[in-house]
């Protein structure tokens, strides 16, 4: 195992490398020495595939050699656990525990970095090297910001690492590893020296053996053993950390509020959107049930002759009766549910008929029976005869009422020729029942024939065979609904539409803060590459997290939804309106496709520029 350097050159605004030729080999320690600034980093960033672009050649035996990384600083997340950052890098509980135990830092992985001592979080960096197996072990001033004790600690933990399948460089201005070093190589501005042996070198040469050793851990690819995989009691401490719990641990703030109310606003406009297209029909339909004769329509006659008795049955027909006594005329009176008088302002005074001899009256004909112009109310409860059937007034019918739209209804003209009715004349309103017993059955002039046919809102089919022909709509409110259905579809339709492009400008935005809060994170990014973490991963992770917040916001749309659905319910008295699952999830889909993918291409192209550039 060798690394040959030949002619190997860097310069940044100077040279910085020049022209150098050395061979490391497999098995040795090397210690490479100089001032700050003389190319030591710059030589293992290039030794380490950091730093791709320089001149000359590198030559790897064998060709490929996985590396590993000890800086100065230790590096690790400051929100995971040691346990945690050591298993981002290798997600094997198993293999983490065996190193840590070799290592004899057991009682540091549950800690949190902060709260660990240099030393000690300089211990546990090397724990993370060693992790990938190295083959080549790179260290960049490892003890420059440790204190003389722990700085031979850690010298005496690094050299204890050797193994003939290894090559250990260390770069360090300081004098804590020529004892162990097999070779001291010093670096003078770009220039190798002529290398002294260790002893000459004043290191005194290896007073003793390095007291930390290392035996092989499983390849990184390879299946761990049973014994580093673990089992039984206590095994969950040793399986990997998935990335949500690294996204979730990495980026505590990740889900407030104020981060996804965006998305969040988007996904409820598809939610009320979609539910007021699925609803609007039914909603309709009960609220205009609570005061409307929304059952009762109207019939052509050549429609009914042709019906079906299965048809039929669904049906109540009600023939054209009136009856005369005098100067007053009874026109009939249906349920309140199918009459038009039912609904609220018809009646002036007084209530609906509860009793089949209770009858409703006009203003004329309350007048003639109070004998007072100005109070006619007194009529109310007053009872009298109407062709020899005893009858009572519960009710006065309002002037304003045969003005009104419910009068305009054609199928309640009630006066000659199918015309409304005068204020002028006497009236009253008897049940259709009584008034079938008393009355003559009139022909209309409109061949036009009333029915009740409870549930024909919903049943589209029964309407079609109802219909005269397409322009037929059975009864105004149901064309009411019709052209609101209509209406609604199409404006749901267009708000999608342009919910989407909206969509897309919001996504190109994102794109800006997607880079922004990349660039702020641009050196954990590149360190965790160094560390071992491929491009595609960390590209994943950032994608998780960016998912993690979709999902979240979809989560809090739904919970804002759930509450206004419960008002709307609570209020209005009505059912919990339920979106079109298959209409609303379409819509998310998509744009949660739009969403990620922007976050997959940003993240993809920042990570394309080169580990240097993001971690200086």
């Amino acid at each position: 195992m060798e690394i040959r350097l030949e002619n190997v050159s860097k310069s940044y605004d100077r040279p910085v490398l020049k022209a150098l030729n050395y061979c490391f080999e497999g098995g040795k320690l090397y210690v490479i020495k100089g001032v700050s600034g003389c190319g030591k980093s710059t030589l293992l960033n290039i030794l380490g595939g950091v730093e791709k672009e320089y001149e000359g050649s590198i030559i790897y035996e064998p060709q490929k050699l996985r590396s590993a990384y000890i800086f100065q600083r230790s590096l690790l997340l400051s929100t995971l656990t040691v346990r945690e950052n050591l298993l981002l890098i290798r997600g094997d509980g198993g293999a983490v525990e065996a190193q840590a135990e070799m290592l004899g830092i057991n009682e540091l992985l549950e800690k949190l970095p902060g709260t660990l001592s240099g030393g000690e979080r300089q211990r546990a960096a090397i724990e993370r090297a060693l992790l990938r197996e190295p083959q080549l072990l790179l260290a960049d001033e490892p003890t420059a910001s440790l204190d003389d004790e722990n700085s031979r600690k850690i010298a005496e933990m690094i050299a204890g690492v050797k193994s003939p399948d290894r090559i250990l460089i260390v770069a360090t201005h300081e004098g804590y590893f020529d004892a162990y070093a097999d070779e001291i190589i010093k670096l003078d501005y770009g220039v190798i020296k002529p290398c002294l042996p260790p002893r000459q070198a004043g290191g005194g040469g290896r007073t003793e053996e390095a007291s930390w050793t290392s035996r092989p851990l499983p390849s990184p690819s390879a299946t761990p053993s049973p014994a580093l995989r673990g089992g039984g009691q206590g095994s969950a401490s040793r399986r990997g950390m998935g990335g949500l719990t690294y996204v979730l641990k990495r980026q505590p703030g990740l889900l407030k509020p104020a981060k996804l109310l965006l998305t969040a606003i988007f996904f409820l406009i598809i939610l009320l959107g979609s539910a007021l297209q699925k609803n609007v029909t039914s909603e309709a339909i009960r609220l205009y049930k609570k005061d409307k004769p929304v059952d009762l329509i109207r019939l052509y006659g050549d429609v009914v002759k042709g019906l079906d008795e299965e048809t039929k049955s669904h049906l109540t027909i009600y023939d054209y009766y009136y009856a005369e006594d005098g100067d007053v005329t009874a026109y009939y009176l249906l349920p309140k549910e199918y009459s038009v008088l039912g609904v609220p302002g018809a009646i002036a005074g007084g209530r609906f008929p509860e009793k089949e001899t209770e009858v409703l009256v006009d203003s004329a004909l309350a007048e003639a029976l109070s004998n007072d112009r100005e109070h006619p109310e007194q009529c109310l409860n007053q009872s009298f005869s109407f062709c020899g059937l005893d009858l009572t007034v519960s009710g006065i019918v309002s002037n304003e009422g045969f003005r009104g739209d419910f009068r305009r209804d054609w199928y309640y003209a009630y006066g000659k020729d199918d015309k409304p009715l005068s204020a002028e004349n006497q009236y009253l309103f008897l049940s259709y029942s009584l008034l079938q017993t008393v009355g003559t059955k009139k022909e209309s002039n409109l061949n036009v024939i009333m029915a009740s046919c409870p549930g024909i809102w919903e049943d589209e089919a029964l309407q079609d065979r109802l219909r005269y022909n397409e322009d037929d709509s059975l009864n105004d409110y149901l064309q009411y609904i019709r052209q609101l259905r209509a209406q609604t579809e199409y404006y749901v339709r267009v708000a999608f539409i342009v919910l989407l492009a909206l969509f897309a400008i919001a996504c190109l935005y994102t794109v800006s803060v997607i880079r922004l809060e990349l660039f702020y994170r641009r050196q954990e990014l590149g360190y965790l590459q160094i560390f071992g973490l491929p491009k595609g991963r960390i590209c994943r992770l950032i994608l998780l997290e960016y998912a993690v917040k979709l999902a979240a916001s979809l989560l809090l749309a739904a919970l804002v939804y759930v509450l206004l659905a419960g008002i709307y319910a609570l209020i209005l008295h009505g059912p919990f309106l339920l979106p079109d699952v298959a209409q609303a999830g379409s819509m998310i889909v998509v744009l949660a496709l739009m969403y990620l993918a922007t976050v997959w291409l940003t993240a993809a192209v920042f990570l394309k520029q080169s580990i240097v550039k993001l971690i200086t």
